[in-house]
């Protein structure tokens, strides 16, 4: 059973977006070019940056449970489904930047590698801080950030667990 559940389904949209906009600047560009061996160039260069965009896009749309022992990480377009232990999470951001949806971004240990994944946050407001509880009651030591730093939610994390000013270095005066 899983508590909190969360994607990164929003990039499929970017993509076709994306795609489509290649294939259109491909060709306005051949159309406006009579050299063949330029327009052959442009189709070529049009297509692996398409084969870019879909190879990617495989890679990062993901649906990731919270569940109780650990978190399901489940790739859509890959037949790749890993677990990752609350222990082995070290960081958790959330990030809000302006024209874009909420994410979060994990980064954790697996595999004696590190890797980190994004996706969209699991709740806002008073939601968010009662996950980040959760998740802290499953593993203590994970960093929790936000970024920008100046954003609403990092006031709301230091009421919770104290606040963190940043200490001003003072320079010494020279008389």
């Amino acid at each position: 059973m899983h508590k909190y559940r969360s994607s990164s389904r929003y990039y499929i949209f970017e993509s076709i977006i994306g795609g489509v906009l290649i294939i259109g600047l491909g060709y306005l560009a051949v159309s406006a070019i009579d050299n063949i061996a330029a327009e052959i160039s442009v189709v070529m260069v049009s297509f692996f940056v398409l084969l870019w965009i879909v190879h990617h896009t495989r890679e990062v749309v993901i649906d990731v449970e919270f569940q109780e022992q650990f978190i399901i990480v489940n790739h859509i377009f890959k037949e790749s489904r890993i677990r990752v232990h609350y222990e082995d999470i070290f960081e958790l951001q959330y990030i809000n930047v302006n024209k874009s949806p909420t994410m979060n971004m994990m980064k954790f240990n697996y595999e004696g590698n590190r890797k980190s994944i994004r996706f969209r946050t699991v709740a806002n407001g008073a939601g968010y801080i009662d996950f980040v509880k959760w998740i802290k009651s499953k593993n203590d030591k994970i960093k929790v950030s936000v970024y920008p730093p100046d954003d609403y939610m990092n006031h709301r994390l230091q009421e919770e667990y104290g606040f963190n000013y940043r200490k001003v270095l003072k320079l010494p005066v020279e008389e």
